[in-house]
């Protein structure tokens, strides 16, 4: 008997040490905030890799279109390289002190993945729960019956599901409905994001897959806009438009994230961007625009369009991957680099689509690279990726106005480098201009802190709301 029980213990024992185990699944720890002067830091570090980036990858796209007119090509190369991110932070983590399995780095990512669904759908459900009146009818059973199972009437009279059931409860385990994959009314966030993980791996990665195609496409778009904006009229013109699309980064945010209008954060957008016209359009004049040819001059015109709809896209796609590819309270490096070698991916398998087209309808005529052209285009797209990357981390671990505002630093960082290449003596409206967009961006982080610490605040408070009170025995 003494042996029976023993054996008991010990299964009892072993059992319990595999729960632990399974408890002890780091996915539990990745996704917890990082305090508001960590997410400050971490978001300043990855813009100031930004700055030097840029620096290096608008230098070899100098020196490469010199003797090497593809833009579209050199764009399709560039962001494909965005696919070695999610290598290089996996090797990070395999080498670092205490370093991480892929079987955990994957479970992270899935359910970060998996936790943008679960958002969603919660948002939709309450968004049809507010937009629908709950059925009422003369036998009060029966009204019971259709409320408890999420059922409501339109508008137009009709019968509306606005809550979700497990599939489990319903009996159709067998044949599980993607849209009701999370009970996304009664269990937390982050239970239905492990559960839905669990349940639907290849199915979380394939709405991954297409959104990160329909984000990628929209990126890619805007950014050839840039290259042929550049091609129809001035370099400083182009600059300083493109650099509105902080303006379009925080309007968006107003419109699509909810985010409220501040005067700090007004007042940041505007010195920004006045700084950007001094130093881009303040005496860059000269006596032979007198001279230009209205077909020029509609060039011209048409290429202030294009670049004004490039700052358009670019700040409108910051803020769709801040709304819809970050999810709230999961903080997760590695899943912000899965999403950005996702967008390489997409890239590289979707977007070399154009280069035959633009090569049969002359638009583009390819033709192969020299060795040294070659080895300019690599230079520009590892700069490349090292600025997206630490842009997404920026991206993710703030807001779309301070990556936004951010990334204006390189203006007048280029014009150093500049400076320092080509021996030009820097006019007094570039100091005046780096130093608006320098107190734009200082005024900007300021709010930015104050914004980052108030959430925090409010989410530790509507935490422990949710902490039942223990009665004393």
């Amino acid at each position: 008997m003494d042996g029976i029980h023993d054996s008991e213990a010990t299964g009892d024992i072993t059992e319990m040490t595999e729960r632990r185990h399974e408890r002890a699944e780091p996915v539990a720890d990745a996704g917890r905030r990082p305090t508001a002067r960590n997410a400050m830091l971490v978001g300043g570090l990855s813009l100031l890799v930004c700055i030097f980036s840029f620096v290096g990858q608008t230098t070899a796209t100098r020196r490469v279109q010199e003797s090497y007119q593809q833009p579209y090509l050199i764009l399709w190369i560039s962001h494909s390289f965005w696919i070695i991110t999610l290598p290089l932070h996996t090797l990070y983590e395999k080498l670092k002190r205490r370093p991480r399995s892929l079987g955990a780095l994957r479970a992270e990512t899935l359910v970060a993945s998996a936790k943008l669904i679960v958002q969603r759908k919660r948002v939709r459900a309450e968004t049809a729960t507010s937009e629908y009146r709950p059925i009422q009818t003369a036998d009060p059973d029966a009204t019971m019956q259709l409320q408890a199972s999420g059922t409501a009437l339109g508008s137009d009279g009709t019968r509306v599901r606005t809550a979700f059931k497990d599939d489990d409860e319903e009996g159709g385990a067998d044949t599980p409905d993607p849209d009701t994959e999370a009970d996304v009314n009664d269990a937390s966030d982050a239970d239905g994001a492990r559960a839905l993980a669990r349940r639907r791996p290849w199915w979380i990665m394939g709405r991954m897959a297409l959104l990160a195609a329909l984000l990628v496409g929209l990126l890619n778009a805007s950014a050839y806009l840039w290259y042929v904006a550049v091609a129809l009229t001035s370099m400083s013109k182009v600059t300083a438009i493109y650099n509105m699309s902080c303006f379009f980064a925080y309007l968006f945010s107003i419109l699509l994230l909810g985010e409220r209008v501040q005067i700090a954060k007004c007042a940041a957008v505007a010195v920004s961007i006045v700084g950007v016209v001094l130093m881009a359009l303040v005496g860059s004049g000269s006596g032979a625009d007198a001279a230009v040819t209205p077909a020029a001059r509609n060039a011209e015109l048409m290429g202030d369009a294009l670049a004004l709809t490039c700052a358009c896209g670019i700040g409108l796609y910051q803020v769709l991957y801040k709304k819809y590819a970050v999810p709230r309270d999961f903080h997760s490096l590695f899943a912000v680099n899965f999403m950005t070698s996702l967008l390489g991916l997409c890239t590289l398998m979707l977007f070399w689509i154009p280069v035959p087209i633009f090569h049969i309808t002359g638009i583009e005529r390819f033709r192969w690279p020299t060795h040294a052209q070659m080895l300019l285009i690599l230079a520009n797209a590892l700069a490349g990726v090292a600025y997206n990357g630490g842009f997404m981390i920026a991206l993710a671990l703030t807001s779309p106005l301070f990556a936004a505002v951010g990334v204006m630093l390189t203006i007048p960082a280029m014009a150093v480098v500049d400076m320092a290449m080509q021996g030009h003596v820097l006019d007094w409206n570039v100091f005046a201009g780096g130093a608006a967009i320098l107190a734009g961006f200082c005024i900007l982080t300021l709010a930015e802190y104050r914004d980052t610490v108030h959430k925090a605040q409010r989410a530790d408070s509507a935490s422990e709301a949710d902490i039942p009170a223990v009665d004393a025995a």
